[in-house]
């Protein structure tokens, strides 16, 4: 299918396929009147000479178009970086490997441009040699290598251009012959416009032809100075991404160092061979390991069934056993941490209890306090208007101490009441009695 492929991408870019199919368009044309003109039909389709001069101009003019289409598209591919920016660390020339197989990845459109042949190129010189110390020699080789390529891809264009003059002389000749074989001293007269159509077809295809010629010969010339152009950029772009790319390691000038490299990369590549192989053994022996367990499983397979079966009922025996023993364990121990539980609240409601009763002791002492402390303010109130009278009546000391005497009878009787809360209380309202004096 490859092959079809590119068999049939070599027909569809064939100048002569676009050049026969360019002249039989034009000659179609002209046949069909679409393109009308005496100067056309004289100089393009007044001899066979002629035609076959236009033909091969189409053929020459389609390869200059190919040529400059396929100039065009390999301008575009070099803004393109398929290996990638150039490491701040040259890399080991192993590493060409993976940029080659990058490279051929690619399109076979991208493949076949100048840029990416002369970097597989490139890359592919690394690999074989396994060094970089020879890579500039071997870009600079590539470098005039592609010139000569570019040069030579225009040879079809080249014998166009030759072989057109030598038509138009071919039929300056034909032409000529014509003439003198028409020429009759006898009927000079009748046979001068024979002969002067005979000239005139000479030198109508020597004209057609060096015009021709003189076209195909600019355009080569332009279209090969962009293409020269084109390998400049392609040799730039090309140093940039492989000169300093990679280790050189100056084993061009030293054989010696360059043979212990062999050696070392000979006893890598072997070890990595050994691990390989043994890798494989290994696949190999698991894989016959199992292939014997399968068999030695099917053979007693009914058995290992039945031994399973009693044993998965033993197990699930001795499991709902334990389980049983567990569950009645664990509820043991609920009840007991339930009993310690309830006991817990039994004192704690014991307690509360008793809180309860002493509060109610001590609320009932306080009412008794409070009604205490209302008969001391009434006694106040009645000291004052004493000490009022007495000062009135200037027997202050006589009324002091009965005021003192009541003071000791109303302590006895608060202290069945409170003990000694309400002494305290006594003393207080002494001083204030004091103070009140």
């Amino acid at each position: 299918m490859n092959r079809m492929n590119r068999l049939a991408a070599g027909v569809m870019r064939s100048p002569v396929l676009w050049g026969g199919l360019a002249s039989l368009a034009f000659y179609a044309l002209l046949q069909t009147g679409a393109i009308r003109g005496e100067f056309l039909r004289r100089y393009f389709d007044s001899h066979p000479v002629e035609h076959i001069t236009t033909t091969m101009f189409f053929v020459g003019l389609a390869a200059l178009v190919l040529k400059w289409f396929d100039v065009a598209a390999q301008f575009n591919l070099l803004g393109q970086n398929p290996l990638g920016a150039v490491p701040s660390r040259p890399e080991h020339p192993r590493a060409a490997a993976g940029h080659l197989a990058t490279l051929e990845s690619l399109p076979q459109s991208s493949q076949d441009g100048y840029l990416i042949r002369r970097l597989r190129e490139a890359l592919s010189h690394v690999c074989q040699k396994r060094s970089a110390d020879k890579l500039d020699e071997e870009l600079k080789y590539l470098s005039e290598s592609d010139v000569a390529r570019s040069q030579a891809s225009y040879g079809l264009v080249m014998i166009v251009i030759w072989a057109i003059p030598i038509l138009g002389f071919l039929g300056t000749v034909i032409g000529i012959t014509l003439a003198i074989a028409n020429l009759s001293p006898e009927a000079l007269e009748s046979s001068l416009p024979q002969v002067t159509a005979g000239l005139g077809t000479a030198f109508d295809t020597t004209a057609l032809a060096l015009a021709l010629s003189m076209v195909l010969m600019f355009a080569k010339f332009l279209i090969q100075r962009e293409e020269q152009r084109l390998l400049a950029r392609v040799d730039q772009r090309v140093n940039d991404d492989l000169a300093a790319r990679f280790q050189q390691q100056g084993t061009a000038g030293d054989p010696q160092l360059m043979a212990v490299e062999r050696m070392a990369e000979s006893v890598v590549e072997a070890a990595e061979n050994t691990v390989r192989r043994q890798a494989e053994l290994w696949q190999a022996s698991i894989e016959a390991a199992n292939s014997r367990w399968t068999e030695l499983t099917a053979d007693a397979g009914s058995q290992l069934e039945r031994s399973l079966s009693t044993a998965l009922a033993k197990g699930l025996q001795e499991h709902a056993a334990q389980l049983s023993a567990s569950t009645a364990a664990q509820s043991e121990q609920n009840r007991q941490h339930w009993q310690q539980f309830e006991a817990a609240l039994n004192n704690v409601a014991s307690t509360i209890r008793a809180q309860q009763a002493e509060l109610t002791r001590q609320g009932q002492v306080l009412l008794q306090v409070v009604d205490a402390t209302g008969q001391v303010t009434r006694l106040e109130e009645s000291l004052n208007r004493n000490l009022a009278a007495v000062s009135g009546s200037r027997n202050f000391e006589e009324t002091l101490l009965s005021l003192a005497a009541t003071i000791n009878l109303l302590n006895a009787r608060l202290g069945h009441a409170q003990g000694s809360n309400v002494v305290e209380l006594g003393s207080d309202k002494t001083s204030k009695v004091g103070h009140a004096a």
